[in-house]
C-alpha cells in the first residue's frame, strides 16, 4: 500500500492589528517646539494607505468572509466555499490575503484543480515566505505530480519553520518513499512518531518501510501498535453510533418531547456517527490487513 499523507485543515482565522500610524517623528536638528502650524502642516503630508488607487482593507469583513467560506468547504461544498474566498479578497489589501489563497488553494484541491491550487499556495508564500502549512500543502501536490526534488524543499522549508508538526515530517517520508530512499523515508517516519505516538498512518508507514529493508520484527511491532489504537478508535466510534442510534429512535418515537430543532440535531448526530464508524472501521481493517500479512 502506498505511504498516507496529510494535509491541514483551513487555516484557522485571526483578524489583524487595526491600522496605526507610527506616533513617532523622526528626529532631524535639535529639539524645538512646533506651532500649531507646523503640527497641520506635517498632518497634511501624510498619505494615507487607501489614497492614490491604493487598497484599505476591512480585516474583520475579511475573516467574516473566511469563516462562511471555511465553513462551506467543510461541508464539501468547495464552489460555494470560493465564492465566499473570492469575496473576501475585494475587502482584503491590495496586495490580497496569504490566509485566503491558502484557503482557496484547498478548495480547488477539493475540486481536483490542481494547477489552480498550486498557483494560490504559490501567491500565499508570496506574500508570507513562512507560511508553513502552505509548504505542505504544496509539497504535498509536487509529490503528485512525481516533482520530488521541489516537493522535498518545501517539505524541508516547513519543518525548519514548525519542526513538531509531525504531518510534514510524515509527508517528507512519503516523498523519500516514492524514490526508492528507504531509509530516509525511515527516518521522518520515526521523528512523526516520536512527536505523535499515536499518529497511525506514520506507524503503519514506518512498517512499510521496515518491511522494504527486510526488518520484518520491527515492522510487526509497528503493525501490532496500529493495530491496538484502530480497534480502540473503532469501539469507540461504534459506542458513538449505538448512542446516536439510540437518540433517534426516540426522537421518532410517537408523542416524542422533542423540538423539530433536537430531532434534526439527532439526525445530524445519527449522520456524523456512521461516517466516523465508518471511518474507524476501514483503518482497522487496514491495519489487521498489514499484520496478517507479516505475520
Amino acid at each position: 500500500p502506498e505511504p498516507v499523507v496529510k494535509e491541514p485543515v483551513p487555516r484557522p482565522v485571526v483578524a489583524n492589528d487595526p491600522l496605526s500610524l507610527d506616533a513617532t517623528p523622526p528626529v532631524s536638528g535639535a529639539d524645538r517646539e512646533e506651532s500649531v502650524d507646523d503640527i497641520l502642516a506635517e498632518l497634511n503630508a501624510i498619505k494615507l494607505d487607501g489614497e492614490e488607487g491604493n487598497q484599505l482593507g476591512d480585516p474583520d469583513k475579511v475573516v467574516a468572509l473566511m469563516h462562511e467560506g471555511n465553513a462551506l468547504l467543510s461541508a464539501g461544498q468547495p464552489d460555494a466555499a470560493l465564492a465566499k474566498y473570492n469575496e473576501a479578497l475585494q475587502f482584503a489589501e491590495a496586495e490580497g490575503d496569504p490566509d485566503v489563497f491558502f484557503n482557496r488553494g484547498i478548495a480547488y484541491k477539493a475540486k481536483g484543480e490542481i494547477d489552480n491550487a498550486i498557483a494560490e499556495y504559490r501567491r500565499a508564500l508570496e506574500l508570507v515566505p513562512d507560511y508553513a502549512e502552505a509548504h505542505n500543502n504544496l509539497g504535498n501536490l509536487l509529490k503528485d505530480q512525481k516533482k520530488f526534488d521541489e516537493a522535498i524543499l518545501h517539505f524541508e522549508s516547513s519543518i525548519k519553520i514548525f519542526p513538531d508538526n509531525p504531518n510534514t515530517h510524515n509527508n517528507l517520508g512519503t516523498v523519500y518513499a516514492m524514490r526508492g530512499e528507504v531509509n530516509k523515508a525511515a527516518v521522518y517516519f520515526a521523528k512523526a512518531i516520536r512527536l505523535q505516538p499515536s499518529y497511525i498512518d506514520a506507524r503503519q508507514n514506518l512498517g512499510l518501510a521496515y518491511i522494504q529493508q527486510g526488518r520484518l520484527d520491527a515492522a510487526e511491532r509497528e503493525f501490532s501498535e496500529a493495530l491496538q489504537m484502530t480497534k480502540r478508535i473503532m469501539l469507540r466510534e461504534e459506542k458513538r453510533l449505538e448512542a446516536a442510534k439510540l437518540m433517534m429512535d426516540q426522537a421518532k418515537k410517537p408523542g416524542s418531547p422533542l423540538t423539530y430543532e433536537q430531532r434534526n440535531e439527532a439526525a445530524g448526530k445519527l449522520d456524523a456517527a456512521e461516517q466516523a464508524s465508518r471511518m474507524a472501521n476501514a483503518k482497522y481493517q487496514r491495519s489487521l490487513s498489514l499484520f496478517q500479512n507479516i505475520l
